[in-house]
Parts: structure tokens; sequence; C-alpha cells
């Protein structure tokens, strides 16, 4: 939805509806759409992820050690380049 409007065509909307109901399917792209602006109006904030890689509810002062200075998705290999830069956490396995 958010990189890829072109691809939402009727048979996309086809297939969706073999598996929900067309107000699922509205609910479906509401909700996306707003996890989408949400999370572009949060990096205007400088805003961190709440949660470390392995689920860890954290300030933002820890996950921004943990993600560096620019804040990061959980998307690609970032999430193994956040968990190779948290070396302290490695052996606690409280922290998996």
């Amino acid at each position: 939805m958010q990189f890829a409007p072109d691809k939402i065509d009727a048979s996309f909307y086809e297939r969706l509806g073999r598996h929900y109901t067309q107000a699922e399917i509205v609910e479906l792209g509401v909700f996306i759409g707003f996890n989408v602006g949400y999370h572009t109006f949060f990096r205007t904030l400088d805003f961190y992820p709440m949660f470390t890689p392995d689920g860890r509810l954290v300030s933002q002062e820890e996950s921004r050690r943990i993600y560096g200075d620019t804040p990061i998705s959980h998307n690609d290999d970032r999430v193994v380049r956040a968990l190779a830069e948290s070396p302290e956490d490695a052996d606690d396995p409280s922290h998996r």
C-alpha cells in the first residue's frame, strides 16, 4: 500500500475477497493507512521504537542506544544490526 500502490488493483481485491468480507478489507486498509501515517509522523519527532528486536519494552534513551542515531524500523537486516550492536545484552536470557 505504501511502496507499490499501483499493484493494488481489482485482482488484488478479488484475492482478498476470498478470505475477508468487504467491511474487513476496508478495515484492514484503514489500519494499514493509519499505521503508515503515524510511523511517518513519529520519524519527524525523532521517535524511536518502543521495543527491542527481541521484544523488550525500553525507554527512548535505551532504544536510541540500541538503534543508533537514526530511528529505524525492524525491516531488512536492521534487526540483526541492532542485536549485534548490543553485546551487553547477548548473554542475558531475559533479553531474548
